[in-house]
Order: C-alpha cells, then structure tokens, then sequence
C-alpha cells in the first residue's frame, strides 16, 4: 500500500489513515508493533509534534507502510539535524536507494539549528563507516557539491581526496582517475599533513602504472619533502623514485634512491629486501655482470616469496633472451609452472607485473619455435594487460600474434578462433 504523500498532511495523519484502512484498532496495533497505545494515540492526534522516527518506524513496519514513503514525510517535516542523521543511518541499514539516502542527506545539511561546518564535518566523519562504495561515493560528491556552495574550503580537499581512493579502484578508468586525482593539488594546502603525503604517494604509485615516470618521479620527491619520519609511504616513494630512473635510464638517480631504500630496517619493513635483491640483480645486468645478475636471481628464488617469483622469473628470462641461451630459457619456463596463480587482481601493479611475465615467456617461446604456445600466452598477457587499462601493451601482445601467422607456419583459423574469443570475452568485461 502507497500513500499518496500530497494527501496526508502529518505523520500522525499518514499512521491513522493506514490504521483505519486495515481496520486496525490503536489497541491492536499497539500489541503488533510494541508501541504503547497512549503514544500511538499522542501522534495520531497530533500531541506530540514531531515524534521520533525510531518510535514511528515499528508502527510503519506493522501497517505496511513502505519505508521510503515514511522517510519522505520526515524528510518534508524534519529539521533537527541529530533526527536526519539518525534517519540517514536508518536508510542505509534499510538499503535505501542511493536516491533516498542522498535526499535524507542532503536535508540533514539544510537543518538550521547548527553551524554548516559542524553538519558537514559530522556527515563526512559518518561515511567512512559506511561499506558500500557507491553509496559513500555519492555523499562525498554531495559534501564536494555543498562545501564549494558555502565556501568550506577544507572539506572540498577532503571530499575529493576521499572521491579519489574510491575512484582509482576502477582500473578501467586509470587515467581519467589519475586526473581527477591531479585535480585535488589545487587544494593541497587544505588537507591535513598525514593526507598530503598520501596523496603524493599514491599519485606517484598511480602515475607510475601509466607509465608517467617525469610526473611520478615529481610527486614521490614530494612525499620525500613532506614525510620527515620512516614510514610506509616514504618506502614506496623511494621504491618507485629508484624503479622510474632506472626505466628513464638515469642509473646514478636510480642508485642514489636505492641506497637510501636500502637504509630502512629489514626487521621492521622486511618485504624491502627481497626488493633490494631483486634491484642489485639489474643494476649488475646494466653494467654489464650478467653472471652475477642470473646468479643473483637463482640464488633468490631458492627462498623468496610467493609474490616476488614473478619479479624474478622475468628479470631471469629477459637475461637469457638477451643471451641468446635456449637451455637457460627452457630451464626457466619449466620452473615458471610452479608460479602460484595471481589472485590479487585488485592491484594494478601485480597486474601489469604479471602482464609482463607472460610476455616475456611468450617471447622466449616465439625465438625457440613454440608458436602455438607463444600465441597462448601473448593473449593471456594482453589480457592482463587489459585489467588495467594497458591498451598500447595489449596491442603489442597482439601485434606479436598477427606476425607470427605472416611469418610462420601456423594455423590461421586457430589463431582467428582464438582471437574471436579473445575479443568476445574483453567485450563482456567491458559492459560488466
């Protein structure tokens, strides 16, 4: 049953006419909803004025009154600012359309009986309780929406920081997000120090992953500035200052920052030195110890972890692609199968690390005459590579493909079957 709510005119008006229409008494709704019966009769009759929420949701539930039909006459009668945010709290238990809860929200920052930087900071305070991403989502687009409309300098920074952690999960959308994020420097000064150096640090994580390595090499010299301790944040940024100057081919930088990765205790950060390892082994590669780089690697994957073998099996691979060593690659690729699955896919750094695995096995495969198997993994690898958006190293595993058929002898509809279901499935990802 829906009542129409330009009808009813009060609370009590909208219980008495859904009593009387299930031909209830007050006596009996009393004893299904658990309400004494003088207060039913109070808010019936219009005594109590603006009776409590909590108190008129029972005697709703009871007389099939749908909760979003009472929220809208709370929402239209309301201003006390403590009352919204309890009905807000109600709507999202409720798992109220992100409409509704937005409505109630935004009534809740219109209450005249407090300051608009106290309702703000309070509503913003709320979300980070919340779970559900698109519902908090759209309250800090609403605080972003409001504070820029009341001047609240603050909590624009901190709604749109809060935006971008959110929105930077979409790996689909990794540089508009990268964007977005960029967009919040113009606010930096209003966010707290512990947020500045955050954002820094995951803008440089973030612009590395698109292969921005200048803009990521100037945000991660940032956090440097701002972080004056030895924590987590400080660690990335100097991981990934070392990693952008050595793809940008600037050793001495890259040397530099690994010496100062290098100083942070094992025995409190110990994930830093099998990063480390993993680090001696290229710069002994670029200045020309290759011996020293694969016995390094070797040495290595007799005891890291799970999650650095693929770090290490690429690194190996590449070393002996570049040798020309068939034993060494087939050794390789045979101990590659012991790798356990990627399951965390939630991060684009794995991701693309995986990616480039596969790409570099596909190309030892491609110079030992495994076509077939080349073909394999050079889609498995573009697929990685699609997870995060790569698209100009997803063409590439593909353009692998197409010139092997030119160039070999290969089954052209196998590969065109293949590729079908390539392109099928990367269709149905996109609209999921």
């Amino acid at each position: 049953m829906i009542l129409d709510a330009t009808i009813i005119k009060t609370i009590g008006e909208l219980i008495q006419d859904s009593r009387r229409s299930l031909n209830m008494t007050i006596t009996q709704l009393s004893e299904l909803s658990g309400v004494p019966r003088g207060t039913i009769s109070r808010i019936e009759n219009g005594e109590v004025k603006r009776p409590e929420f909590s108190s008129v949701h029972p005697l709703a539930l009871t007389l099939n009154i749908p909760f979003e039909t009472l929220v809208d006459y709370y929402v239209e009668v309301e201003k006390r600012s403590e009352s919204l945010l309890h009905i807000l709290q109600s709507t999202i238990q409720q798992e109220s359309s992100i409409e509704l809860i937005r409505k109630v929200a935004t009534k809740y920052l219109e209450s005249p009986n407090q300051d608009c930087l106290d309702l703000t900071e309070k509503l913003y305070q709320h979300i980070d309780s919340i779970e559900d991403p698109s519902i908090k989502l759209s309250l800090y687009n609403l605080i972003i929406d409001y504070s820029r409309s009341h001047g609240i300098m603050p909590y624009i920074a901190k709604g749109l920081y809060q935006r971008y952690l959110i929105e930077r999960n979409d790996f689909s959308k990794l540089k508009e997000t990268y964007y977005i994020g960029k967009y919040i420097l113009h606010y930096i000064e209003f966010l707290s120090e512990q947020d500045r150096i955050e954002l820094y640090c995951k803008l440089g994580i973030h612009a590395f992953n698109l292969g921005n390595y200048i803009e990521s090499i100037d945000h991660c010299r940032r956090v440097l500035v701002e972080d004056t301790s030895q924590s987590q944040h400080k660690i990335y940024a100097l991981g990934i200052l070392r990693d952008a100057h050595f793809i940008l081919e600037q050793y001495k930088e890259s040397e530099m920052y690994s010496v100062q990765y290098k100083q942070f205790n094992y025995l409190n950060y110990p994930h830093t030195k099998e990063h480390v390892i993993l680090m001696d082994a290229l710069f002994a590669a670029k200045k020309g110890d290759t011996e020293k780089a694969i016995g390094l690697l070797l040495s290595f994957l007799e005891t890291c972890s799970d999650i650095h073998t693929v770090s290490a099996y690429k690194q190996l691979l590449e070393l002996y692609l570049q040798q020309k060593n068939l034993v060494g690659m087939k050794d390789t690729l045979d101990k590659c199968k012991e790798i356990k699955p990627v399951t965390d896919t939630n991060n684009p750094l794995i991701c693309s690390m995986y990616g480039d695995l596969l790409r570099i096995k596909g190309e030892c495969c491609l110079t030992l005459g495994e076509y077939a198997q080349c073909i394999e993994l050079m889609l498995e690898s573009a697929s990685w590579y699609s997870k995060v958006n790569n698209i100009k190293k997803e063409k590439e595993c593909l353009n692998v493909i197409m010139r092997i058929n030119l160039e070999h002898n290969v089954s052209p509809q196998d590969t065109f079957n293949k590729l079908s279901k390539y392109f099928t499935h990367s269709a149905k990802e996109m609209e999921d």
